[in-house]
């Protein structure tokens, strides 16, 4: 048959159009075959095959409508590697145990959500934050201890519901089963007793705890954490399933919640918390942890469970405490309520809560015999208050500083010297020294350990907050203040309270000072007022 190059030509056209039609099919159904195949491989994982941010999901748990959901937070990080012994980083030991906890718990069908998944530094409020926002019904922060003793225990809230209990609870008897060192039990409030806590606990919206993994400068307890940690990823994930499946039994499938069918058990003489080894830099009060470099780190005295700050990088900036005249729909000092904010996670207070509580707090330098009239008004009114003492004043007034401790106020550190030019115009060493040498100098006169800290003149750095937090003191500021200090020109008496009054403000913290013959004088009648418009007193 003849073919004209016309038709050759067309037959052609139409052989390319088939076979790019072809191709492009191919090309289609490979992509196809390529993301079944990723789909393939990714269903063979295991318990932490998807990683959203720091949400980590089983397959499973996905198709869950109401899944558990349990925040593991590996302690430090970052700039902050916690505590350290030999070149072994606590920072590194609490994400290795974080991400075997996570994966445990993953692969029982609950979603976990981690407030770090490699070496990232955040502050405390970032890590709360982090739990509070995902809407977890647990949170759980992985820590290693330091100091003198070896074993395992527990921290939650002084004030946590049954839950929280049964959850730490669960956890020692679990870890117990395991196999640790020793049993240290279940503490609550923070070294320092029950009324105050770790910041995790108070500021974590679910019940939360704290794992203290055994001591990182215990050669025994290191051994165990190396060997163990995927039993101990275990048992702590069995704990929380067996928390959540009496207190939280919708959010837990069948097969989980088991926990380790041995609570009771261990060695019977490990199960009381006796306090030895209070450790260093593994506490919960304050955000970002010690460097690992000791700046701090050994100066903490009975307060050691506090988390130390590092320094490097921190501002040096000398600032002056002082408030402006506006204030918020509250009364509360805008100054202070913005300072309280951006400070307040290296420990400082500068104003309370907004509850209808007022702090009174006495400066003590020098004596002018007015102290003694202040003891007897606070006692007749029933209201306890805080004594920031000076090393000169102690010793120049032991008597004094003994009632006040008798009488149940709190004697707070006012440093050794006071250097006019403020704390922050001092080395590190020095700094250290004006608020150890005090404290040292009063526990061993008086067998009282001072937890808050005053800074002279009311001057302040970033870094000096983080001096002070690592010497295990709470940095206390004020936001009530007046002319009150100049013993030759005291204020009008009249005047002075009602200013004291229109100030008033809920969580106000009153700077007053006790060589005053003024506030000696005014006192009763402020108790008076404000009890009349319902506060009533605390002390920090």
């Amino acid at each position: 048959m003849n073919v004209t190059k016309r038709q050759k030509r067309r037959i052609r056209n139409l052989v390319c159009i088939q076979y790019s039609i072809v191709k492009m099919l191919l090309v289609i159904a490979g992509f196809e075959l390529l993301g079944r195949g990723l789909s393939l491989m990714q269903g063979t994982q295991s318990a932490t095959q998807e990683i959203e941010g720091e949400v980590i999901w089983s397959e499973e748990t996905k198709t869950e409508e109401n899944p558990l959901i349990v925040c593991v937070d590996a302690g430090h990080g970052g700039k902050d590697n916690g505590s350290d012994y030999k070149g072994r980083y606590e920072k590194d030991d609490n994400l290795k145990l974080a991400q075997a906890v996570a994966a445990y718990l993953a692969d029982k069908n609950v979603k976990v959500v981690m407030t770090r998944s490699d070496d990232t530094f955040l502050r405390l409020s970032e890590r709360c934050g982090i739990a509070n926002q995902s809407g977890a019904d647990y949170m759980l922060s992985l820590h290693r201890n330091d100091g003198e003793g070896n074993g395992v225990e527990t921290w939650i809230s002084a004030s946590g519901s049954e839950e929280t209990d049964a959850l730490a609870n669960h956890i020692m008897e679990a870890l117990d089963t395991a196999g640790i060192q020793r049993n240290r039990g279940v503490k609550k409030g923070t070294q320092t007793g029950e009324s105050s806590n770790y910041y995790i606990n108070v500021h974590s919206d679910m019940p939360s705890c704290i794992v203290e993994m055994g001591f990182i400068n215990d050669a025994s307890d290191n051994q165990l954490f190396d060997e163990k940690l995927d039993a101990y990823a275990a048992a702590i994930g069995d704990a929380v399933l067996a928390t959540a499946k009496t207190y939280r039994a919708d959010k837990v499938t069948d097969g989980n919640g088991q926990g380790t069918g041995e609570a009771g058990s261990g060695t019977g003489d490990g199960q009381s918390a006796d306090g030895t080894g209070n450790g260093t830099g593994d506490g919960q009060n304050l955000d970002g942890t010690g460097n690992g470099t000791g700046d701090g780190q050994s100066a903490a005295g009975g307060n050691a469970a506090v988390q130390t700050i590092a320094l490097d990088g921190l501002d040096t900036t000398v600032q002056s405490w002082g408030l402006g005249s506006h204030t918020d729909a509250d009364n509360r000092p805008n100054d202070a309520v913005s300072a309280q904010q951006k400070y307040g996670d290296y420990h400082a207070l500068f104003i309370g809560e907004n509850t209808k509580t007022i702090y009174l707090t006495f400066d003590e330098g020098y004596e002018y015999g007015y102290t003694e009239s202040i003891l007897d008004t606070l006692k007749e009114k029933g209201v306890h208050a805080v004594f920031f003492v000076t090393e000169p004043y102690a010793k120049a007034e032991p008597a004094l500083v003994q009632r006040m401790i008798d009488e149940g106020h709190v004697v707070g550190n006012h440093s050794v010297t006071h250097p006019s030019a403020g704390i922050p115009s001092l080395t590190v060493e020095q700094q250290q020294e004006e608020v150890m040498g005090n404290h040292q100098y009063i526990k061993d006169t008086f067998g009282y350990e001072m937890n808050l800290f005053r800074y002279p003149a009311g001057k302040f750095s970033e870094q000096s907050l983080a001096v002070v937090n690592n010497c295990g003191y709470e940095s206390v500021f004020w936001s009530f203040a007046y002319l009150d200090y100049d013993v030759d020109n005291q204020p009008d008496q009249a005047e002075s309270l009602q200013k004291m009054k229109n100030k008033m403000h809920p969580g106000a913290i009153y700077l007053l000072h006790a060589e005053s013959a003024t506030n000696a004088a005014v006192l009763g009648d402020l108790i008076d007022a404000a009890q009349t418009q319902g506060y009533s007193f605390g002390t920090l």
